[in-house]
This record gives C-alpha cells, structure tokens and sequence, in this order.
C-alpha cells in the first residue's frame, strides 16, 4: 500500500511540473539591453571570422573608419588562429562595452608568433559599430621575439 502511494505522489508531482512549465503562451520580449549585447556578440564573432578570412568589405562594415585602417595594416599573416571569449558586458549611455579574453597564433613564412591578453571592445551607434579596442589588442600581430 506504501508504494502506491509514492508512486501516485510522483506521478501527481511529475504532472504538475509539466503543466506549470508549459502553460505559459506569453513569449517574453527581449528588454534593449538583451538585444544590444546580442548585436555585439554577433558583431565580435564577425570581425573575428573577417580578420582570419582577410575579407576587408566585412571589416569596413562593422569596424569605424580609423579602426579599420589600423586593423587592415596588420593583415599580412598568411594565417592567423584567433579565439575570443567575451566574459562582460556593459552598457552606458551609448557605448556597449565587451570585455574578452583572446589568444591567437599568426603564422608568417612558417614563423608563428603567439599571444593572448584581456581587451574591451566599445562599440556604438546604430547599426552597431566597433569603435574603440583598449587593453591587449587582438589585431595586432605580436612582435617576433628574436
């Protein structure tokens, strides 16, 4: 008699849980916030991929002006293995800022240089644009340590 009783218990609970979690019809709309940090992480994730690929019509797109220009002089690596991995963001005012860990391996003539650092990205406007990169740049290819 005890185990029916347990069992008609977890089944009860088991039927509440799934009627619960999905009554609710309602989708829940992204507040701006979640809408802008997803537009950076997708914007992050593309200049990334426009760097590794060379492809400066991308780069000219989501990168300011002055920006682009600094970045492309660094384009002379025949390949480069870059990772990010952004671990804050902050919004104030205008600005979107990422905080993002990186490592990255250029290879030159058979030569590879490797490096790793912290850098914030600050992006803004509308649509988003990479303006700013403070702390350890990730586009630019280290100095060879001879």
């Amino acid at each position: 008699m005890m185990k029916m009783n347990i069992k008609t218990l977890c089944a009860i609970l088991i039927i509440l849980v799934f009627i619960s979690g999905c009554s609710g019809k309602d989708k829940v709309k992204p507040s701006a916030d979640s809408l802008l940090t997803t537009e950076a992480l997708n914007d992050i994730s593309i200049v990334r991929t426009a760097y590794q690929d060379k492809n400066n019509s991308a780069l000219q797109n989501y990168l300011a002006p002055e920006l682009y220009e600094s970045i492309s002089k660094q384009m002379f690596f025949d390949r480069n293995d870059l990772s990010l991995s952004p671990q804050i963001v902050r919004i104030i005012g205008t600005e979107v800022m990422v905080t993002v860990n990186w490592q990255g391996v250029w290879t030159m003539k058979s030569e590879a240089r490797k490096d790793r650092g912290v850098a914030i990205f600050v992006f803004e406007g509308s649509p988003m644009k990479l303006v700013r990169i403070d702390g350890d740049h990730p586009f630019l290819i280290p100095l060879s340590r001879d």
